[in-house]
């Protein structure tokens, strides 16, 4: 079964989603991006989803850090509702493969998206 870290500070989110990717997945699951990190590096995940907008270290300084330290060798899709052209092209640039709305994405959606990167 393949492993996804769903990094989100928000406890209701990491609880739908989870439950929602479960049926598919092995979810781990951190509640900021230092977390997060600490987690991908540990666990090394096959596919990994965050959110932008965290304590203590956000979506893209958390993408940036993955990228310094080579972990970027699995997929990564943003998963917020932080909807703006310049973190979206951020997002991209720093190795991101999707950008996707939390509101445009119901769990069972999200996770047909996932198999389609983890074929």
């Amino acid at each position: 079964m393949f492993k996804i870290a769903l990094i989100d500070d928000e406890q209701m989110i990491l609880d739908l989603y989870s439950r929602g990717l479960a049926k598919d997945f092995k979810v781990l699951t951190a509640t900021n991006g230092k977390e997060g990190l600490e987690l991908i590096e540990n666990e090394k995940p096959d596919l990994v989803l965050i959110d932008i907008k965290m304590p203590k270290m956000d979506g893209l300084a958390m993408l940036e850090e993955m990228k310094e330290k080579g972990l970027l060798i699995m997929p990564v899709i943003i998963l917020t509702n932080f909807a703006h052209d310049e973190k979206i092209a951020e997002a991209i640039e720093l190795g991101a493969k999707e950008y996707v709305l939390k509101e445009s994405v119901t769990p069972r959606e999200l996770a047909e998206r996932i198999k389609n990167y983890l074929k």
